[in-house]
């Protein structure tokens, strides 16, 4: 229920109207959870083809960029996790939509909630989010006069999402010890 909330409470503050089909794998998930998956890619996919390109260091690329991420994110996990109607998603939802009259206002809930609800399904694993957003930014503010294309910049946040995310695995991954040459 809270990735579909965030997702029509983006779509209006974006006047992105795409975001309204979040209702579609939402719905499915109660039938299927790989229909609701499916659903789910092609409105991720619509989602990439419809939201304007723009550059991070302006205040509505980051904008864009935030509540894509974070409301497309808080989808996923409905879609994943199944739907659920509770007093704590009821809860959520009532501050997403009280924070939805401002722009910086429906910021900081999206990214708290996001955070809140990484840290209560994944624990630790949150700190590794926290750590991709704090990266992003630090290397986002030192190479901006060097970023000047947007593709660039979403290099530079995927690469690191991918390095945080390796160092996250490093200790779940069997390394097998193979000579150079082996006979």
């Amino acid at each position: 229920m809270i990735g579909l909330v965030a997702s029509i409470l983006v779509g209006v503050a974006l006047q992105n109207y795409p975001f309204l089909l979040a209702a579609i794998p939402y719905l499915l998930r109660v039938k299927s959870r790989n229909l609701s998956l499916m659903a789910f890619y092609g409105y991720v996919i619509l989602l990439a083809l419809t939201l304007p390109g723009g550059s991070i260091y302006s205040w509505e690329g980051i904008k864009t960029a935030l509540f894509a991420s974070t409301s497309t994110f808080l989808l996923l996990d409905d879609v994943l996790r199944g739907v659920r109607i509770g007093e704590k998603e009821a809860i959520i939802s009532g501050v997403l939509i009280a924070s939805a009259f401002n722009d910086y206002a429906l910021s900081v809930a999206l990214i708290g909630v996001t955070l809140y609800l990484a840290y209560l399904y994944f624990g630790k694993a949150v700190y590794y989010l926290a750590g991709w957003l704090g990266a992003s930014v630090i290397a986002l503010a030192m190479m901006k006069d060097q970023l000047k294309d947007p593709v660039a910049q979403t290099f530079v946040v995927i690469g690191l999402g991918l390095i945080l995310l390796m160092v996250s695995e490093r200790k779940n991954v069997e390394f097998l010890e193979v000579g150079l040459r082996e006979e």
